[in-house]
């Protein structure tokens, strides 16, 4: 290890490994470090340059063993070994590996560091189009932010080249001939991993074959990889855990994200907190908070954040004429119901629920928070009901309670159910409305956007709409304060997770085309601090929503229309809050009760409220 002097064996060290069953090409190339004692490496053969620190420590395993670290049963070639590591029953060989401070390797058929590899580092990722063209290079400081713009920002193609370089830039100083297995980190019960890096304090326990990877990982925010996993051309965040036979191909798994009970994925990328069971991902860009829990279940090439998908639900990029070249964009807060199915291309509005099969390439963007239904083989949009769901209230409050991760936390994430990009939408949505019930007066049924929308549903809409932005500026102008117009202020956008304005982000990446972004680190220093003046942006952007509700312009606003805004506000909000709550009953009514109460039908609600409590709202 660095800074550490090493001195070579004694004579008599080399008679006592000798006796002990040891071996070795040449004796002259093994180095020992102060508080080495021979009598803890036992039947080792080594070849190569080979350096072995202090051992003889107590090191405790489960279930109350007690072992010695030292080497034992293995064949170590041009490897380190820190102090008191421990390494036993090697089936094959390591090779060319520096093992961290207290590190653990045991039971371990190979691992071998075989020629310059970058372990993982700038493997190109074909995520959201399967056929390619938005291609990321995965390397260890990935950020949802950075992926979104090299992935989504193909029109910018001065702005992904700097990014590519820059990645390109860190894979090459991560190039090496040796691995690395980190301090207090735990290998066992693994057959292979080759060209593989593994972080401080990680766990790869009972893999099957990690090649071309990193496993990042601190003491602060371990990692884990368990029991039949097999994993190549892969990158893993700190404090993420791969488990019981999950399969990833090109893939990266971001921070907090669990992947697990037979999962495969290949060309995907997982961000913080998502969570797939099971099923399958082929070129799937997973935004923050995705969910996929079930082994009938296919997500493919697309774009999903704080997603859900139910059991069966399935989508397809390909209809045998261009191949697979088509892709979905699914935007904040969707899901998906049980066997449903999109036919792709389409586009998702934030926080629909899509049930059912649909086939006309959908555009819901300018219709969100809304119910997309199949009937009759048409697509069927119930725009703005998902607004008084206790479903979406449930979703926002139970998203920061599950953040996994530890420590620093690299993926930018709001949570807030309404902000200027969310709202944005609403407003837009109040345009669209308005527009359909002016051009077709008189109809029972429109058109829009290859999706049909009754006109009673339009009615609807837009009052769930008007009571949505009406409550949500108005609780930002009863903080008070001046506001002063601000154009850039208007338009914003999801970055995966991260809501900023559109205007910000366009100047950071005039400064990446231009090459004042000096790198990865310095593009998420911007970001970081474009977040922290959400708050104040807000309140600009939120002027700029009541003069286009009003119809005015910023400047004629006057102190009686936000009075009346405030006031008119708040009553929407209550009843919001109470069309929720009213929801949140119908799942505590008694028809839900079936089943319960099973050998005393007496006391089936006594049974129901033991299991089910109350509703939370």
């Amino acid at each position: 290890m660095e800074g550490k002097s090493y001195r070579k064996l004694t004579e008599a060290e080399i008679s006592v490994l000798s006796a002990q069953g040891c071996t070795s090409e040449s004796w002259e190339l093994v180095e020992v470090a102060d508080g080495f004692r021979p009598e803890f490496v036992r039947t080792v053969h080594f070849s190569g340059s080979v350096r072995l620190g202090g051992n003889g420590s107590e090191i405790p395993l489960p279930g109350g063993v007690v072992r010695r670290s030292g080497v034992y049963r293995a064949a170590l070639h041009d490897c380190t070994v820190g102090d008191d590591a421990l390494i036993s029953n090697v089936g094959r060989y390591v090779a060319n590996y520096d093992i961290g401070d207290r590190a653990v390797i045991e039971n371990v058929g190979e691992m071998i560091c075989d020629g310059a590899t970058a372990f993982g580092n700038g493997v190109e990722v074909a995520a959201v189009n399967e056929a390619g063209g938005r291609e990321v290079p995965i390397f260890d400081g990935l950020t949802a932010q950075i992926a979104y713009v090299i992935a989504m920002y193909r029109h910018r193609p001065q702005t992904v080249r700097r990014m590519n370089a820059m990645i390109a830039g860190y894979a090459e100083r991560r190039v090496s001939r040796r691995g690395t297995i980190g301090a207090d980190s735990r290998i066992v019960n693994t057959l292979s991993l080759f060209n593989v890096a593994v972080g401080e304090s990680a766990v790869v326990d009972g893999a099957s074959s990690l090649r071309n990877g990193t496993v990042n990982s601190t003491p602060q925010s371990p990692s884990t990889v368990g029991a039949g996993v097999t994993a190549s051309d892969f990158i893993l965040a700190c404090s993420a855990r791969v488990d019981t036979g999950s399969m990833l191909r090109r893939c990266f798994v971001g921070e907090g994200v669990v992947i697990e009970n037979g999962f495969s994925a290949e060309n995907s990328l997982f961000f913080a907190n998502s969570h797939c069971n099971h099923g399958e991902a082929c070129a799937v860009f997973a935004g923050p908070y995705t969910v996929s829990h079930h082994r009938a279940t296919l997500l493919i090439a697309g774009y999903f954040s704080f997603f859900n998908a139910g059991s069966g639900a399935n989508q397809s990029n390909h209809m045998y004429k261009s191949g697979p070249v088509h892709q979905g964009v699914h935007l904040r807060g969707c899901k998906f119901g049980s066997d449903a199915y999109v036919l792709l291309p389409a586009s998702t509005g934030v926080f629909t629920i899509v049930t059912g099969r649909h086939y006309n390439h959908h555009d819901t963007e300018k219709m969100p928070f809304s119910y997309l239904l199949e009937e009759a083989d048409d697509s069927i949009l119930l725009p703005g009901v998902n607004l008084r769901s206790y479903g979406t209230a449930r979703d926002i409050g139970k998203w920061p309670s599950r953040d996994r991760r530890r420590g620093v936390a690299h993926d930018i994430i709001r949570y807030e159910l309404m902000n200027p990009y969310t709202a944005g939408r609403v407003l837009d949505a109040i345009g669209e409305c308005r527009a359909l019930m002016e051009r077709y007066p008189t109809a029972e049924v429109v058109t829009w956007n290859r999706v049909k929308i009754k006109m009673h549903s339009l009615k609807k809409g837009l009052m769930l709409y008007t009571q949505a932005l009406r409550g949500y500026l108005g609780e930002l102008f009863a903080e008070g304060g001046d506001v002063p117009p601000d154009p850039s202020m208007r338009e914003w956008i999801d970055l995966a997770g991260m809501i900023a304005p559109k205007s910000r982000i366009e100047a950071l990446l005039d400064r990446v085309d231009a090459g004042a972004v000096a790198d990865t680190d310095a593009f998420v220093g911007e970001l970081e601090s474009i977040d922290r003046d959400y708050g104040s942006n807000e309140r600009r952007w939120a002027l700029y929503a009541l003069a286009v509700f009003l119809d005015k312009s910023e400047d004629r606003i006057t102190p009686d229309d936000i009075a009346s805004l405030v006031e008119q506000g708040a009553r929407d909000r209550a009843a919001l809050a109470a069309a929720i709550a009213q929801d949140a009953g119908r799942d505590f009514a008694p028809a839900m009760s079936v089943g319960y109460g099973i050998d005393d039908g007496e006391r089936r609600a006594e049974d129901f409220r033991a299991v089910r409590g109350e509703p939370k709202v």
